[in-house]
């Protein structure tokens, strides 16, 4: 557990941070600011995990509320909106943000909870490695766990489907944390089954 001060001076930190940007740049959100700070974030190390992903979907979001107020337009749509929502990014920090992701991010965002609900079941469902994370990925996946439901988990593979090295490592391991008279008597019936494996084994190959 972290002790409550050092919580306290972590919040404390935090909000100095936030004030100082908010001095640096009069007139910003903090929603936009820890958006513009995601993506620099991004630009220069090319690593977006979720919680940054969505803080730039927040700031596009608010930009995109922004576009429409200027455009007076009810939806995002139309040439005017396009305009606005452009000057929008341009003067923002976002006029890199490719098109396209703008349109996923900002989905992203407001269908927030789905998304994160999304990628927890994909991490869980994956035995190896992790599933790309971009925001039309994410996007799909939540409309395809919409129709079908979470993706299952994948089952550990059988003792019978795995390699023999894997097997020999095991049975290894298992024989020298045994007693030195239980570890003679495993081998003793692993050298039966052999045996017995070997016999059916010829006799097949006739």
């Amino acid at each position: 557990m972290v002790p409550m001060q050092e919580r306290r001076q972590g919040r404390a930190k935090i909000m100095g941070a936030t004030a100082q940007a908010l001095e640096l740049h009069p007139g910003v959100s903090p929603v936009v600011l820890a958006g513009r700070d995601a993506w620099r974030r991004f630009c220069a190390a090319h690593e977006l995990g979720l919680d940054q992903l969505l803080c730039v979907g927040r700031a596009l979001l608010e930009g995109r509320r922004a576009a429409m107020l200027k455009a007076g337009a009810n939806t995002p749509t139309g040439a005017p909106y396009i305009a606005a929502f452009r000057s929008w990014c341009a003067e923002a920090g976002f006029s890199e943000v490719p098109t396209n992701w703008r349109m996923d991010l900002t989905w992203c965002a407001e269908h927030e909870t789905e998304v994160r609900a999304a990628w927890g079941a994909h991490l869980a469902a994956r035995a190896k490695g992790r599933p790309s994370l971009n925001p039309r990925t994410l996007r799909q996946s939540v409309t395809k766990i919409r129709k079908e439901g979470p993706p299952r988990k994948r089952k550990a593979p059988t003792v019978a489907a795995m390699p023999i090295e894997t097997l020999c490592v095991s049975l290894g391991r298992r024989l020298a944390a045994l007693d030195p008279h239980c570890a003679l008597g495993e081998i003793a019936r692993l050298a039966s089954t052999l045996e017995t494996a070997t016999i059916s084994a010829r006799k097949n190959s006739r």
